[in-house]
């Protein structure tokens, strides 16, 4: 563009007009018809420029997409319009002018990490991890970058990578708060609970009014069983927040229906605020429902877990069922036995036969059956492992085929699956016992993953655990899930989620020639001696008294059944649904026949079911 071309003066009298404040007058000054000359790549590239500073996006964007247009192969300008879609949150298609620019200009440290933070924005954190190791190499002293890659490294599921990252940040930033989150929460994830015990506990004893801290401290001492510390931890954060839903929410969730008057009249209180926010009436609500639960005064539970889904579901939105439905479907319709053979007869998988998954319904009783397992001399119990969850991710996003999974279950290299199931194997055996025997993963929603997991390893056991669907989702309602479980905040979609999970079971059943032994709850709580030793056999283990003793052991446990099953198992929540018959009708005009467990024969005289005692649930 020539200084004395018609658009440069335009420019300058826009300049001349901002400077005056009339910045209205000058954007009209700007889109004036023909003060551009359309094939003037840089004069479209100054307007944008202007335009953006003036605040019309809108005008800047489809001024660097003609200069785009006109220049499409110069890095610099693709780069730039990708600088400008990243700010306005058009990060997908930032990503592909990012990838465009960078093709030519490989060596732009900068572009690798914007392309990195972009497909962080759209979750895509095995894609980021890439494009930031690129940006880490070219730019290693870049503590953005650093802090960058390490949260990419966690959410991609390599917290053994992201662990040194992190240290790497705490050293230089000791006072970080979020930096001594991440590497607790880190640690945690690799099971080194001791450890981000040891640095939250440091952390706020130099910090004390942080109150994140004294939070991520309470959930990390839970996570080792030791209740009375997750207490004070609390109690701590309440004191430097007075009013604070977290401590507030952590304190009644760690009681129950024991929990201290005062503390359930301040909860009461703060539910009955018309102005409190959405994220806070969820936290408090779903526990006060539990406390008030456990006390037997079931109109007011369900009220509040009424409450808390509704502000759940004003923060998330609603749940979508159909496409949930269809993605099952998806799934059921492309992972047949005639293609997982086929799949097999390439390479036939990973032949250890350590794995053992437990599936089913959240809530359905997959903890108490890990316990049992775990307690054996030669089971090893990893708690809720995220990482075939990951993984399959990482293949439904990942550049390794031009499908994404299921649909790449043919073109999928050989290499690739046996790297997954390494790296899946590195995670289970994390604080195992070289002589363990069995290897137990306790997430339930792997049943989505069933045909992965058996593509990876042909010699694993799967236990489906089974519960009346009604008891599960009263259990589900009134339970805090991460907000992606759209579907656990409303009783019809739970219902139609409890539907598609037996489905899709029943199809694994049909598809897939690893065993799977399908246990029902309420035998286990009514005749556990038996129903354990069958649990035993099928793990192919010799029978151990000591897996009846699974209450006794001091491991932790990190689910929300964490203090139920520091307990002998118990039959009171047998029947739990019977208490909110009245509020119940939507769950049980979508629930289908299948979803129903067989009905439980002959319960030993003396056992009270929860509709005959108002025990508390904890």
């Amino acid at each position: 563009m020539h200084p004395s071309s018609p658009i440069s003066g335009t420019l300058r009298q826009a300049a001349l007009l901002e400077r005056d404040g009339k910045v209205d007058a000058a954007l009209r000054l700007l889109k004036q018809p023909g003060i551009v000359d359309p094939g003037d790549a840089d004069a479209h590239r100054q307007v944008a420029q202007v335009a953006m500073r003036l605040g019309d996006a809108e005008m800047a964007i489809v001024h660097m997409r003609h200069a785009t247009d006109l220049m499409p192969g110069d890095p610099a300008t693709r780069f730039q319009f990708a600088c400008l879609l990243a700010h306005e949150g058009r990060h997908a298609d930032a990503v592909t002018h990012f990838q465009h620019s960078l093709e030519r200009a490989p060596g732009n440290a900068q572009g690798w990490h914007l392309l990195g933070i972009a497909l962080q924005r759209l979750a895509r954190h095995g894609d980021a991890l890439q494009a930031l190791r690129r940006a880490y190499g070219l730019a290693p002293d870049n503590v953005r970058t650093l802090e960058a890659l390490a949260e990419s490294e966690f959410h991609a599921g390599y917290p053994e990578d992201a662990l040194p990252l992190w240290r790497q940040l705490l050293t230089a930033r000791p006072d970080d708060a979020h930096v001594v989150l991440r590497t607790s929460e880190t640690l945690n994830r690799l099971g080194r609970h001791g450890e981000a015990q040891a640095m939250l506990r440091e952390a706020t004893t130099r910090h004390p009014q942080t109150g994140d801290l004294w939070m991520a401290l309470a959930q990390t001492e839970e996570d080792v069983g030791d209740r009375d510390a997750a207490r004070s931890a609390y109690r701590a954060a309440l004191v430097e927040h007075p009013g604070w839903a977290p401590p507030v929410s952590g304190l009644l969730g760690l009681d129950r229906g024991k929990a201290d008057d005062t503390l359930v009249a301040q909860a009461q209180e703060l539910m009955a605020q018309a102005d409190l926010p959405d994220a806070d009436r969820a936290l408090i609500g779903y526990e006060l429902g539990k406390v008030l639960d456990g006390r037997g005064l079931h109109a007011d539970a369900i009220g509040c877990w009424h409450q808390a889904n509704a502000a759940r579901r004003r923060m998330t939105g609603p749940g979508d069922v159909a496409a949930f439905e269809r993605n099952a479907a998806h799934t059921m319709a492309t992972l047949t036995r005639a293609r997982l053979d086929a799949r097999h007869a390439r390479w036939s998988g990973n032949p250890d036969p350590r794995p053992l998954f437990i599936v089913g319904m959240p809530r359905s009783g997959t903890t108490l059956t890990e316990q049992i397992l775990a307690a054996h001399p030669a089971g090893h119990g990893g708690g809720e492992l995220p990482d075939i969850a990951l993984i399959a991710r990482n293949l439904r996003s990942g550049p390794a085929t031009r499908d994404a999974w299921p649909d790449s279950i043919d073109a999928l290299p050989d290499n690739l699956l046996e790297a997954a199931a390494q790296r899946y194997l590195r995670a289970a055996t994390r604080e195992a016992s070289p002589d363990a025997l069995r290897l137990v993963d306790k997430a339930p929603l792997n049943f989505f993953h069933l045909g992965l997991i058996a593509l990876l390893f042909p010699r694993a056991r799967v236990i489906w655990c089974r519960r009346d669907p009604r008891d599960i989702a009263v259990s589900v309602y009134g339970e805090n899930f991460s907000l992606d479980e759209k579907l656990a905040t409303d009783l019809e979609d739970i219902g139609h989620y409890i539907n598609t999970q037996v489905r899709l079971m029943r199809h694994w059943q049909a598809s897939l020639s690893i065993p799977i032994l399908e246990l029902d709850y309420e035998q286990l709580a009514t005749r556990p001696e038996e129903q354990a030793r069958r649990l035993i056999e099928f793990a192919g283990l010799p029978w151990d008294p000591a897996c009846l003793e699974f209450h006794r052991s001091e491991r932790g446990v990190q689910t929300p059944s964490r203090w139920q099953v520091k307990q002998p198992v118990y039959t009171r929540s047998i029947g739990r649904w019977r208490n909110y018959e009245q509020a119940l009708g939507p769950l049980l005009a979508a629930l289908a026949e299948d979803a129903y467990t067989s009905p439980v024969a002959g319960l030993p005289d003396g056992v009270e079911t929860s509709d005959q005692a108002n025990t508390p649930s904890d």
